[in-house]
């Protein structure tokens, strides 16, 4: 195959992701109706971060911003802070922008506006690269899950956990010495993979557990309700002590034993393979028409 074809091949592959933005061309559609890009200038951090409107906010027909570069990346891409390598102004350069969106659209398109509005106000130009990345794999422990399903019996609040409120489907309390409790109604697997993370990367969890992506390959099908209890320092700082007074020991196991004694599923961690958005080129100073 020749060098043409095998770039458009690999193009026509990664179209979704990097080419559109990339190359230029015209292949990625919708577009914002309007939209009104100005550049604000360099901050130190977030503290001036906004964020307002879009689909599933009660405004879906406005979208308000004032974020850096990575922010619209991490929105455009679905990828994560972390998987963005290239110049430092991505994330200190802070740009306005209003953008109105046609009703009914989906927060699937409003990702696609946003990769033609890098490419047609910032010229961005990127390409894909595989890195190892830490993260975490839940799968099934060889004990079998040990998990209802939502809607085999009458769901009973559990005595000493929280209750999800109407509209949630989880809810986090602490109970002393230093005991985390969690409740999920409704949760699918791949939901609590991606929420296992949140409680544990806000707090000092024993066990050894780092903070890091955690991936679903449990193969559960279906939505679930259950409790989870650990040991844990809830918040910067710890809603609980550091270290408990000599003689006193945690009540509640490690978040690896709860897992798999509780639920029946295994956390492990390993290294796998994450694509990272490399950024060759973006203008500072973006088009405003």
């Amino acid at each position: 195959m020749n060098p043409i074809a095998i770039a458009a091949l690999e193009c026509l592959l990664l179209s979704a992701f990097v080419c559109p933005a990339a190359s230029g061309q015209d292949t990625v559609s919708p577009r914002f109706e309007v939209a009104s890009v100005k550049r604000v200038g360099a901050k130190a951090d977030f503290s001036d971060a906004t964020m307002s409107g879009g689909p599933g906010t009660p405004d879906p027909a406005k979208i308000t911003w004032v974020q850096p570069l990575s922010r619209l990346l991490v929105v455009a891409y679905g990828i994560d802070f972390d998987q963005i390598a290239g110049p430092g102004l991505l994330g200190s350069e802070f740009y306005s922008i209003v953008a109105n969106v046609a009703p009914g659209t989906t927060k699937e398109q409003v990702s696609l506006m946003w990769r033609n509005l890098l490419a047609e106000r910032f010229h961005l130009k990127a390409h894909l690269v595989k890195r190892d990345f830490p993260a975490y794999e839940l799968s099934v422990a060889k004990s079998g899950a040990k998990l209802r399903k939502s809607g085999d019996s009458p769901y009973i609040p559990e005595a000493g956990f929280p209750v999800p409120p109407p509209g949630v489907k989880w809810a986090i309390s602490a109970a002393p010495p230093r005991n985390i409790h969690l409740t999920f109604r409704d949760y699918s697997m791949e939901e609590f993979a991606q929420r296992v993370g949140w409680p544990l990367g806000a707090m000092r969890v024993s066990g050894g557990y780092t903070p890091g992506r955690v991936v679903n390959l449990t193969r559960l099908a279906g939505t679930y309700d259950f409790t989870l209890e650990f040991a844990g320092l809830w918040g910067p700082g710890g809603a609980f002590p550091p270290q408990l007074p000599d003689g006193q020991s945690d009540t509640a196991p490690g978040l690896f034993d709860a897992l798999r004694i509780q639920l029946g599923l295994r956390l492990e961690q390993k290294k796998i393979p994450v694509d990272v958005l490399v950024v060759d080129s973006v203008d500072r100073v973006p088009v405003e028409t």
